[in-house]
């Protein structure tokens, strides 16, 4: 066990369900159970702030646009690194305008699975993918509900698909 790890300073750290964002504060408590009451009140109020009515994909989001709808664009993103997350992030919030507001409801890394459909279709959300493929029970799970992936290999071609959404 290590009391200290500075910069530089490698160590290996167990029990992570997840990577970890760049720059995310790890916090150290007495014990276990300490630790999954923390992480269980954390996930419930995440999961209070996503509800609002489902949105099916970008072409579905445009009519609505068009029809004065909506002026919100939600958005859950997974990639396949951070720093391309964080980039795609970064240019889609800038896409906002007075009109259309892009809201990033999720951003992660890996592939897309059953959490990131159900969370979509609750926050009325596109489930966008750069570079990673949905699982087998996220796929049957996004066909049932009606909710379609987006797939990219380029940043650009994802950007030029919101902008036509908004």
């Amino acid at each position: 066990n290590v009391s200290e790890a500075g910069p530089s300073i490698p160590v290996e750290v167990l029990g992570l369900s997840g990577a970890p964002k760049a720059g995310d504060d790890v916090i150290v408590v007495a014990d276990e159970r300490k630790a999954r009451e923390i992480a269980l009140f954390r996930q419930g109020k995440a999961r209070e702030a996503q509800t609002q009515k489902p949105v099916i994909d970008i072409d579905g989001i445009s009519r609505q646009f068009e029809a004065g709808e909506i002026s919100v664009l939600n958005v859950v993103l997974k990639a396949d690194v951070q720093g391309s997350a964080e980039a795609i992030v970064d240019a889609l919030t800038r896409l906002s305008t007075p009109e259309v507001q892009v809201k990033m409801i999720a951003s992660g890394v890996g592939g897309i699975n059953e959490s990131d459909v159900n969370l979509a279709k609750t926050s009325g959300a596109i489930l966008m993918g750069f570079n990673v493929r949905a699982d087998s029970v996220a796929k049957k799970l996004a066909d049932e509900e009606g909710l379609k992936l987006h797939y990219y290999s380029v940043i650009y071609e994802l950007i030029d698909d919101v902008k036509r959404a908004m």
